[in-house]
């Protein structure tokens, strides 16, 4: 069993707007590697499949991506999740990302139970762009205000959907939002 992530890839120069984000943390001191395995990305849903069903995902993620436009956000808050140690960053609000979110979330539990239980949830589902995981508890809270002391807020597009393994390195699918 794999667990199969479809999250959002956005556009080129996005990419490299959150890896400047991602080096001002790396400046206030959290050793991170050069990139990160895969593209910056908002998790929209995962499934618990078999190796050999992964395909079928990346299918499901392509027939979603057939029925969304590209999806333009505020890349605007810098926040953290204290249990885990991660450090974020977030869009402002976005109809059109909730549907996006709800629209593969319910493909996927169409086939498969949900890898991440109630964190893929719609009603629950905090859309974030990680930057930094396993941050000591006691840095964290500096660190994101340092990093937040020196965040300008920024449009980014979502372009498509990408699929990844939990584990992995980059994609092994991609769709672009044609709808």
């Amino acid at each position: 069993m794999v667990t199969a992530v479809v999250c959002t890839a956005f556009a080129a120069a996005d990419d490299d707007a959150v890896f400047a984000v991602r080096e001002a943390v790396r400046a206030a001191g959290i050793v991170l590697p050069d990139r990160p395995p895969h593209r910056p990305h908002l998790t929209l849903s995962a499934a618990r499949v078999e190796r050999d069903a992964v395909d079928e995902v990346t299918a499901v993620a392509s027939a979603v991506a057939a029925r969304h436009t590209p999806v333009p956000l505020l890349m605007s808050e810098v926040g953290r999740f204290g249990r885990a140690g991660a450090l974020w960053l977030g869009p402002a609000s976005s109809p059109a990302l909730v549907a996006l979110q709800h629209d593969v979330t319910s493909a996927l539990a169409q086939r498969w139970p949900p890898a991440f239980g109630e964190r893929s949830d719609p009603s629950g589902w905090v859309p974030h762009c990680t930057l930094a995981t396993r941050v000591p508890k006691p840095q964290l809270r500096a660190v994101q205000d340092v990093v937040r002391a020196s965040f300008e807020p920024f449009p980014a597009t979502v372009v498509g959907l990408a699929t990844i393994l939990v584990g992995g390195r980059g994609d092994v699918g991609y769709a672009p939002l044609t709808g």
